[in-house]
C-alpha cells in the first residue's frame, strides 16, 4: 500500500512539472498545435501505407494493370504528403524548442544569480552549470517528445483496429504483447532512473572538478600538483565511468528481455498465419497486410522503452531545476520592499554578530556609524573580520543578530536595487569576465559612451596601457582576465566600478596587487573622490590609508578603536604595534 502511495506521489510529481514546464511553452502553443496537426497526418499516412503496398503486391500478381497503376500514384502522393509534413514539422520543431529553451535557461540563470552567496560557494559549479544545459535541454525537449510519442500511439491503435478487422486471433495476440510490454517497461524504467540519479550526481561532480582544474591550471604548474590532480581526475572519471556503465547495463539487460518477448510475438504471429492460411481462414494478401503492419507493432517495445526513458529524464531533470527555480535546497537572497533612489551614504551597525557558521562568530557585537561624503577605512590583522563587514553592508550576507541601517533605514527593509545601484564594490580578487575590454565595461552599464568609458579607465591608471594593446578596448582578455597582470585586473574593476558613479564606494583590498607608483596614482583618485562619494577602503598596509577622515580598527571580530591615524596611533595600543609591525616588514625590504 505504501509503495502504491509512493508511485502515486511520483506521477503527480511528473504532472506537476509537466504544468510548470508548459508554462515557457505557452506564447510558443501555436507551433506545438501545427506540429500535432503535422504529427496526426503523418500518423494517418502511417496506417495507409501498408494498406496500399499490400494492394500493390496483390493488383502485380493477379496483372490487374489499370489498378495496379493508379495504387502506384497514390502511393507516390502518400510518400510526397509525408516528406511534406516531416519539413514542416521540423521546421516547428526548431521553432519551438531553441524559444522554450531560451526561456527556461534565462530563467534558471536568473534564480542561479539570486541563490545566497554562501549556497553558491559551498556548491560546485558542475552542479548549476548542468541544470543551466543539459537538464534545460531535457525540459524544453518534453513537449515535442511527448506529441511524437502521442501521435505514435495514435498510429499503433489505428493499426490494432485493422488488424481486428483483419483477424481478430491475431489481433489479440499483439494486443497481449503491448499489454505484457507496458507492464515490463514500468518496471525497467523505475530501475533505470535509479541507475541515472547516481549519474548525474557523478556528472556533477566530475563537470564541477574539470572545471575547476581548468580555471586553476596555473595554481596547479606552480604547485606542482599536476599529478595528484591528475590521480584525482582519474578517481572523478572512473567513478563517473563506473556509474555511466551500471547504468547502460541495466539498459542493455532489459532490451534483451525485450528483443526475447519480441522474438516470441514473431513465432507467434507466424505460427498463426501459417495455421489460418492452411485452414484457408486467411488468405495470403491479407497475411502479407499483417506482416507490413508487424513493425510499428514490434517499434512498441523500443519506442515504449524511450518513452518511459524520457519521462523519467524529465523528472530527474525537472526536479534538479525546480530546485533551484523554486526550492528550498538552493535558497535565495531575501530582501525588503522599501525603495529608496538615491542612498545619502549614512551607513550604521547597532551590535552586530555575524558568522558563516552558526556556532563560530565572525563579527561580535560590533556597531560603528559611517557618515556621508566620508572616508572611512578598516584596519586590523588579516582575518579579523574586515572582508565580512564589507560582505553585510553589500547584501551578501545577514546578520545573525543586530542590525545594519541605511540613512537611518534597516537593511533587511530595502529592496535589492536600492542597495546594489547605489554601491559600488572594488575586490581583492575581481572576476574579469572573458570578453573584450569594451565588453567588460559595457556589460554593467549598456548604454555607455566612449567617453565615459575613456574617462574611467582614465581615472583607474588603465587607459595609457589599453591604448598599447593591438585591439585597443576591443582586446579580448581570457578566462577570469588571465591575459592581464594583477594590477591591471584591478584597474579594470577599479575602471567598471568607477562607470556606475554610485554614492558609496567599497574598495576591498583593492590596491594590494598594484605597484608603488599604479598604487600611488589610484590613492590620488581616491582622494580626488573624497568629500563627493562615501568611500569605505580595507587596506592591508597603513601607509595607504592615513589619509581617511577616520579609520575604524578591527580586532578578533570586535571594534577595537576609531580616531584619524593620529589619534589611534598615539592612544591604541593595538594600532601602535600593528604600524610598528609594519613599519620592520618596510625596513627589511
Amino acid at each position: 500500500m505504501e509503495e502504491e502511495k509512493k508511485k502515486k506521489v511520483k506521477l503527480s510529481n511528473v504532472f506537476y512539472y509537466l504544468k510548470k514546464t508548459y508554462q515557457y511553452a505557452k506564447q510558443d502553443k501555436k507551433y506545438l498545435f501545427f506540429f500535432l496537426i503535422g504529427s496526426i497526418l503523418l500518423s494517418v499516412i502511417n496506417v495507409v501505407a501498408p494498406l496500399l503496398s499490400a494492394r500493390q503486391i496483390f493488383y502485380l500478381t493477379n496483372e490487374f494493370w489499370t489498378q495496379l497503376f493508379a495504387v502506384t500514384l497514390l502511393i507516390f502522393g502518400t510518400e510526397v504528403c509525408r516528406n511534406v509534413c516531416i519539413h514542416i514539422n521540423n521546421y516547428f520543431i526548431n521553432k519551438y524548442f531553441y524559444s522554450v529553451k531560451k526561456n527556461i535557461q534565462l530563467d534558471v540563470s536568473s534564480k542561479i544569480l539570486q541563490i545566497q552567496t554562501g549556497v553558491l560557494q559551498a556548491n560546485s559549479s558542475g552542479t548549476f552549470i548542468e541544470r543551466a544545459g543539459n537538464d534545460t535541454d531535457t525540459l524544453s525537449d518534453i513537449f515535442i517528445q511527448g506529441i511524437d510519442y502521442l501521435t505514435y500511439l495514435i498510429s499503433v491503435i489505428g493499426v490494432l483496429f485493422s488488424i481486428l478487422f483483419l483477424n481478430t486471433a491475431i489481433f489479440f495476440l499483439y494486443l497481449l504483447f503491448v499489454v505484457l510490454l507496458f507492464f515490463a517497461q514500468k518496471f525497467a524504467a523505475k530501475k533505470i532512473q535509479e541507475k541515472n540519479k547516481i549519474r548525474k550526481k557523478k556528472r556533477d561532480i566530475a563537470s564541477g572538478f574539470i572545471s575547476e582544474l581548468v580555471r586553476g591550471a596555473k595554481d596547479i604548474k606552480l604547485l606542482n600538483a599536476e599529478k595528484s590532480f591528475l590521480n584525482k581526475t582519474d578517481q572523478v572519471i572512473q567513478e563517473l565511468g563506473e556509474a555511466n556503465y551500471s547504468w547502460a547495463r541495466t539498459r542493455s539487460w532489459f532490451r534483451f528481455l525485450n528483443g526475447d518477448l519480441r522474438d516470441l510475438l514473431d513465432l507467434g504471429i507466424l505460427l498463426l498465419g501459417i495455421y489460418f492460411i492452411t485452414h484457408k481462414e486467411l488468405e495470403v494478401a491479407t497475411m502479407l497486410i499483417i506482416l507490413s503492419y508487424r513493425g510499428h507493432i514490434i517499434s512498441i517495445s523500443s519506442n515504449l522503452e524511450h518513452f518511459y526513458d524520457i519521462i523519467k529524464q524529465f523528472e530527474l531533470a525537472a526536479e534538479r531545476i525546480f530546485e533551484i527555480l523554486e526550492g528550498e535546497k538552493y535558497p535565495k537572497e531575501f530582501f525588503g520592499d522599501k525603495q529608496i533612489s538615491k542612498i545619502e551614504g549614512n551607513i550604521a551597525f547597532k551590535n552586530v554578530f555575524f558568522g558563516y557558521e552558526e556556532d563560530d562568530m565572525v563579527l561580535k557585537n560590533i556597531s560603528f556609524q559611517i557618515h556621508p561624503n566620508e572616508t572611512v577605512s578598516f584596519v586590523g590583522k588579516s582575518g579579523s573580520g574586515k572582508s565580512t563587514i564589507f560582505n553585510l553592508i553589500s547584501a551578501l550576507y545577514k546578520p545573525n543578530a543586530g542590525e545594519i541601517t541605511f540613512d537611518g533605514i534597516p537593511l533587511n527593509q530595502l529592496d535589492k536595487a536600492s542597495i546594489r545601484k547605489n554601491m559600488s564594490v572594488i575586490s581583492q580578487n575581481p572576476y574579469i569576465f572573458n570578453m573584450s575590454i569594451r565588453e567588460n565595461l559595457t556589460i554593467i552599464k549598456e548604454d555607455l559612451t566612449e567617453e565615459e568609458m575613456i574617462d574611467a579607465c582614465k581615472m583607474a591608471c588603465l587607459h595609457d596601457f589599453i591604448m598599447t594593446l593591438k585591439d585597443g578596448y576591443d582586446t579580448i582578455v581570457g578566462e577570469g582576465g588571465v591575459t592581464l597582470s594583477g594590477g591591471q585586473r584591478q584597474r579594470l574593476a577599479i575602471a567598471r566600478a568607477l562607470i556606475l558613479k554610485t554614492e558609496i564606494i567599497l574598495f576591498d583590498e583593492a590596491t594590494s596587487a598594484l605597484d608603488n607608483e599604479t598604487q600611488y596614482e589610484i590613492q590620488k583618485s581616491i582622494q580626488n573622490m573624497q568629500g563627493e562619494y562615501t568611500i569605505l577602503i580595507i587596506a592591508h598596509r597603513l601607509s595607504t590609508v592615513i589619509n581617511s577622515d577616520r579609520l575604524i580598527l578591527i580586532d578578533n571580530g570586535s571594534v577595537a578603536g576609531e580616531g584619524t591615524h593620529q589619534e589611534l596611533l598615539k592612544n591604541n595600543p593595538i594600532y601602535q604595534k600593528l604600524y610598528e609591525l609594519e613599519l620592520k616588514d618596510d625596513e627589511k625590504k
